[in-house]
């Protein structure tokens, strides 16, 4: 499948739970990975069905809210649902980084072993991130937005992650990244990307295509093949909903 004929790909923003089906159409032709912050947003969800919507179960790690309302039982009885884990992660900003890693090792230790995506914050912290995962001998992983130096990209590429990226990064930060092991976000409503919606990816296709000499039908159809040998590597694509697993069957 040519990149035109291809939906946008979005593989990390934030929908509300409450999200009707008028406003997802609105979105148009796309896929888009919704993050939750809290256990709480992700019981909201776990029954939906949303053809165009990847929901993820997570636990932010800057948000207090989320952090005290963690609980690893209660997180594993919601996996089976789910074929994305986000956000989760470490903030160093976030505050109690005590608290941050603890729930950070727990999640690592359910789901290592499991089928499923796992976008993952990093933010202040991307050296100790990819430590982590070395030590939780991580698959599925996406790291959002990852700020991290040569050193920190060297690590997370020996655990087979990838990375999300979106149009607030710097074209220096994007050269250092492997083309094959990119996928685009928007980080909807972060308001330093300036996405108008979830799935809002022109911009960063746009940039994209600068940064890798090809063209934005190019671009999408090169984040499209990455997404799908993630999927399969992991085994995610049997959790996937049934037409994203079959955009990605028939790319």
């Amino acid at each position: 499948m040519i990149g035109s004929a291809l939906p946008a790909l979005d593989t990390h923003a934030h929908i509300a739970p409450d999200v009707t089906s008028k406003q997802i159409a609105a979105l148009g032709q796309s896929v888009t990975f919704a993050m939750t912050r809290s256990l709480q947003e992700a019981r909201q969800i776990s029954s939906r069905r949303d053809p165009a919507l990847v929901w993820g179960v997570g636990v932010h790690p800057g948000v207090p809210a989320a952090r005290d309302g963690w609980n690893s039982r209660q997180f594993t009885e919601l996996l089976g649902s789910f074929a994305l884990v986000g956000e989760i992660g470490l903030d160093r900003r976030g505050g109690d980084l005590t608290r941050q890693r603890s729930i950070f090792r727990e999640l690592l230790n359910i789901v290592q072993s499991e089928p499923l995506l796992v976008s993952i914050h990093s933010t202040g912290a991307t050296s100790e991130v990819v430590e982590y995962l070395h030590n939780a001998d991580m698959r599925g992983a996406i790291l959002h937005w990852f700020n991290g130096d040569s050193d920190d990209i060297s690590g997370a590429l020996e655990i087979d992650a990838y990375f999300s990226v979106n149009a607030a990064m710097s074209e220096d930060q994007l050269r250092l990244l492997p083309p094959e092991r990119v996928l685009t976000e928007t980080d909807f409503p972060s308001r330093k990307v300036r996405a108008r919606k979830p799935a809002d990816t022109q911009r960063i296709e746009q940039l994209l295509s600068q940064v890798w000499g090809q063209t934005p039908e190019e671009v999408r159809a090169r984040v499209w093949w990455n997404l799908r040998t993630l999927c399969e590597t992991s085994g995610a694509i049997d959790r996937l909903p049934e037409p994203i697993a079959d955009t990605l069957l028939y790319l």
